[in-house]
């Protein structure tokens, strides 16, 4: 489970706070954040749901995978309804590519017709795929944005605080998440990252004990 309470560093922030900006002048209807795994998209979504919604109760979290047609059509038909726990209803969904076309079809046109107080906030890792099979239609409903991972300097920099770990140390541990770039990829994986530091801490406070 990601830990809202953990900070957000690098491009995320940026992303965050265009987010914040559109919802505040209601200007926000759906939202994709893409870019390369572990950089922030699912805790930055999961937070903003939270601060939107105010309980768990009001947000739907589902995987691209489960994303059926059907689905789609009960949620269209739920928006009459509204929530009982919140104003808000908001729908996760991550892994956006991994969707169907016909559900993605549908998620297009319900928010053709979507009411107020109902956001969809989606993450994908595979936008170039999404745009080629969608023709761009993604970018005239829904408002898509791309999110890099920190620099080297600021993941070393964060784990080292956080862990209490060595800058040598947090800097091989930034090396072994930076992506080899092949996919076009910029930026350090940060869940790799601290997931690593956390086993080396858990290593260190056990020889010490």
């Amino acid at each position: 489970m990601i830990d809202l309470n953990a900070p957000l560093i690098g491009p995320i922030l940026e992303a965050y706070g265009l987010l914040q900006s559109l919802h505040a002048k209601k200007k926000l209807q759906a939202a994709l954040l893409y870019g390369p795994p572990g950089v922030g998209k699912t805790h930055l979504l999961d937070k903003m749901a939270l601060d939107i919604a105010g309980t768990k109760h009001a947000i739907e979290q589902v995987n691209g995978q489960s994303v059926s047609v059907d689905l789609v059509r009960e949620w269209r038909e739920r928006t009459a309804y509204g929530n009982l726990f919140s104003a808000w209803t908001i729908k996760r969904i991550d892994e956006f590519d991994c969707a169907s076309q016909p559900a993605r079809n549908e998620i297009l046109s319900l928010l053709d017709y979507l009411p107020p107080k109902n956001l969809i906030l989606a993450t994908t890792n595979d936008y170039n795929a999404l745009r080629k099979a969608d023709n761009r239609r993604l970018e005239s409903r829904i408002k898509c944005i791309p999110v890099a991972g920190p620099s080297a300097k600021d993941a070393a920099d964060f784990l080292r605080r956080r862990f209490k770990i060595p800058a040598e140390i947090a800097a091989e541990i930034v090396k072994g998440a930076l992506p080899d770039e092949s996919l076009g990829f910029d930026g350090v994986n940060m869940r790799q990252a601290i997931s690593d530091a956390q086993a080396w801490r858990a290593a260190r406070d056990m020889e010490a004990a």
